[in-house]
């Protein structure tokens, strides 16, 4: 496949695995290559972010490096284990705290919303705000209510974030980097997906109420793990080879991100030797 037309990047979530998505971004500067746009969802959308602001390689892992996560989300958050603010604090005074339209690189920003169980690609608007709604892993961040929905973090619904890249751009071709750890099917099974929906139900999931309480997140937590993954396949699919690397081990950034570049390197490669044999 030929990329000298352009493309577009998108980096799945995966916590402290998706430091791969810097090495990644290594292996394409290495080789020329510069994506068009950017589509980023969870940790994928921090390291995209960056990435968007002009930010090298070298440079965010300096800054994976020097920054404890933990010591900055140690607070407990409403209706989840971790306050994320301070982390967003940290990236909005690092970057600017700009608006993602005025990114040298156009970013997308994915979310998903437990009330419709539909994905959204947010384009515009303040950065930090965009990335709450992403990073906003249940249970783990608190979800992030507006008037359109209760929004978390999109990637148990779609690992890498290819359909909505391709809405964005439909004619450009996607490169994907696979960094986290699927949802497993058997919760899209249909006996399984009976039991977690019949479970929403008696939570109260379909109540309509202008508060989010425990219970009601619970229940609409329930209803969409039993929706089905979106697995649209990219064009060039990059899936680092991280083994058993947690995604909670973030003082291991530094090997990810190695690993990221190694593994990149070899799927670039093979892609850009076809091109050029092709073309001969």
């Amino acid at each position: 496949m030929n990329l000298d037309g352009g493309f577009t990047l998108a980096l799945g979530g995966g916590g402290a695995r998706g430091y791969a998505h810097i090495g990644v971004a290594r292996a394409l500067a290495a080789r020329g290559l510069e994506p068009d746009r950017i589509v980023g969802t969870s940790m994928g959308a921090i390291i995209g972010a960056g990435m968007a602001a002009g930010r090298s390689p070298a440079q965010m892992e300096a800054a994976a490096r020097g920054m404890s996560v933990y010591r900055l989300v140690r607070r407990r958050g409403r209706l989840a284990l971790f306050d994320p603010r301070p982390l967003l604090e940290w990236m909005a005074a690092d970057l600017g705290d700009p608006r993602i339209e005025e990114l040298p690189t156009p970013l997308g920003i994915t979310t998903f919303d437990l009330v419709s169980g539909r994905p959204r690609l947010i384009t515009s608007g303040r950065l930090v705000d965009a990335l709450a709604m992403s990073i906003a892993v249940p249970l783990f961040f608190p979800p992030r209510r507006d008037a359109d929905g209760v929004w978390c973090d999109a990637g148990p619904w779609e690992g890498v974030p290819v359909s909505l890249a391709r809405a964005w751009a439909p004619d450009a071709p996607v490169i994907g980097v696979l960094a986290d750890i699927p949802k497993l099917a058997i919760f899209a099974r249909p006996a399984s997906a009976a039991l977690l929906r019949a479970a929403s139900a008696r939570l109260g999931a379909g109540m309509p109420t202008d508060r989010l309480t425990a219970r009601r997140y619970l229940g609409l937590l329930a209803a969409r793990w039993a929706d089905p993954v979106t697995d649209e396949p990219a064009d060039i699919l990059i899936a680092p080879r991280l083994g058993w690397l947690s995604a909670l081990q973030y003082s291991r950034a530094v090997e990810a991100a190695a690993i990221g570049e190694r593994d990149a390197g070899l799927v670039l490669d093979a892609h850009l030797g076809e091109a050029h044999a092709h073309a001969a």
